[in-house]
């Protein structure tokens, strides 16, 4: 959250970690997670956002329920050494 808040971008994979974290850890409503989202991303794109939301709240066109990603499992398999993490946490 921090990068996303310093420079208005996240990557793509963080975006889903963050979303996910937000939604099923937090348990905070995903549409005001994506309105934030819009709020702050320089690269913003309706379809994208919305479509990310959608999905890992388990609704929209493919409906499965939970899609909950491993915020330890997705740091050790993306960021092992721990750099990104020095930098913005």
């Amino acid at each position: 959250m921090g990068e996303l808040n310093a420079t208005g971008y996240s990557s793509n994979r963080l975006r889903q970690n963050l979303a996910s974290f937000l939604i099923h850890d937090l348990r905070c409503d995903w549409r005001a997670g994506a309105a934030w989202f819009e709020s702050q991303l320089i690269d913003f794109d309706v379809y994208n956002n919305q479509g990310n939301w959608l999905y890992l709240s388990g609704r929209g066109t493919d409906p499965r329920g939970s899609r909950r990603f491993n915020p330890d499992k997705q740091a050790e398999d993306y960021d092992a050494d721990g750099t990104y993490r020095k930098l913005w946490l």
